[in-house]
């Protein structure tokens, strides 16, 4: 077997690996930059001379596998000629359809095939095994990926500290053989030790806070991000509030259904709240019957007003327009909970801060990480035992050296033989 990694070698983001033998070649991942805004062209960011070569049929590929759905992963799948099968979890596809509505530029093709935990592929001669991990992104993998008597192991994005941590200890009392272990490093440089704080930590932060607070309570992550999701509602549910959502958020967890403990919109708990910006987008798509769907436990902004104290509100910067207009929010408070370079990066959400600091609204964060720290790393090492650890996803892949004795550190574009 042969293995590049075309971008991914030493920057968090943007991965895309190939592994090929003499007759099957396959792609693991075809992520944007971290860097990549929306107003960027996706063709100036494509991993080169990969993409061009595709397109021009000077290099064939027999398959995408994709580890979750984020966008440091996927995000420029529809960049690549349609015909190559693409193969990724079932509820992860179902998340990024949905995120297609707010991102139409990005694109599943027709051709997806998925897959789930207990699933072995086939792709030419490569056999790959998915293996189900904790990540903040929904129905994530590793691939275990044999051909020619030799096996690769590659972890995605993945930590030890989510809801479904228990996953990581699994694998590591039965783990499978591997020569090569290709791991993500994301936070081999840890910012504080609160990033990597459980689900249940942040559920008893969430609630001191919300238990304190006179007013309105928002609460900005990402809808798709389920184990905070999760978190928020349990800590408003014990708070004794409701838990208001946008039409966007409650697609998302309802395409969740066979997966009963997510909450659901038919919950008693929960409210949808609607956005014009968001109403406009889904029209746009012609998805009227998601608003449609989603008015029978619809609120209204003025009653949400007159009850502030008994609301939190999953929030985002296109719902602006509604909170200026009908409420309060002199008494109110907002947690951030997301990466904290989201607020020097996008324009909508420094927006927001500096009006709810101007407004005189309460600023607290509250975060986890959604990739693993070094003793979970160590703790994946140790079990899988590779002759070879080959990091990436990291700015910072030299520092494993400081840590394993088996680090090879590769450049984007190198050919490695495994």
């Amino acid at each position: 077997m042969k293995l590049i990694v075309h971008r991914g070698a030493h920057e968090v983001g943007g991965n895309c690996v190939e592994i090929s033998t003499e007759h099957t070649t396959i792609l693991m991942d075809v992520g944007l930059p971290l860097s990549f805004n929306f107003d960027d062209e996706i063709e100036d960011v494509l991993p080169q001379p990969l993409f061009e070569e595709l397109r021009s049929g000077k290099k064939v590929v027999d398959g995408i596998l994709l580890s979750h759905p984020h966008l440091d992963h996927y995000g420029l799948i529809s960049a690549l000629p349609e015909s190559i099968p693409v193969y990724c979890g079932r509820s992860a596809a179902n998340l990024i359809r949905i995120s297609q509505l707010m991102n139409p530029k990005i694109a599943l093709p027709e051709n997806l095939q998925t897959f789930e935990a207990k699933d072995h592929l086939q792709i030419g001669d490569i056999a790959i095994r998915p293996y189900l991990m904790d990540h903040s992104a929904f129905d994530s993998y590793a691939f275990l990926v044999k051909a020619q008597g030799k096996s690769i192991f590659y972890t995605g994005d993945f930590r030890g500290h989510g809801r479904k941590g228990k996953l990581l200890d699994r694998l590591a009392k039965n783990p499978p053989h591997v020569d090569i272990l290709m791991t993500e490093g994301t936070q081999i440089i840890p910012d504080t030790s609160e990033m990597f704080a459980t689900e249940q930590d942040l559920e008893k932060k969430f609630i001191d806070l919300i238990d304190k607070a006179e007013g309105l309570v928002f609460i900005t992550t990402p809808s798709q991000n389920i184990d905070r999701i999760v978190t928020i509602f349990k800590a408003a549910k014990r708070t004794g509030r409701k838990f208001i959502i946008d039409p966007y958020t409650a697609e998302v967890l309802d395409c969740l259904d066979r997966y009963p403990r997510i909450p659901k919109t038919s919950w008693p708990g929960i409210r949808v709240a609607f956005s014009r910006p968001i109403a406009e987008i889904l029209e746009k798509a012609g998805r009227t019957d998601i608003l449609e769907k989603h008015r029978k436990n619809g609120i209204k902004w003025d009653y949400i007003n007159e009850h502030r104290n008994e609301y939190v509100i999953l929030f985002r910067p296109s719902a602006l327009g509604p909170v200026k207009k009908y409420l309060d929010i002199s008494q109110a408070v907002w947690i951030y909970s997301m990466w904290r370079g989201y607020l020097d990066k996008s324009p909508s959400l420094k927006r927001l801060k500096k009006f709810f600091n101007n407004s005189g609204v309460k600023y607290k964060f509250i975060h986890t990480s959604g990739h693993a720290k070094l003793a979970d790393i160590k703790k994946l090492v140790t079990a899988l035992n590779p002759d070879t650890i080959i990091p990436i996803h990291s700015f910072h892949t030299e520092e494993f050296i400081k840590f394993f004795d088996n680090v090879r550190l590769v450049k984007d574009r190198e050919v490695v033989e495994v």
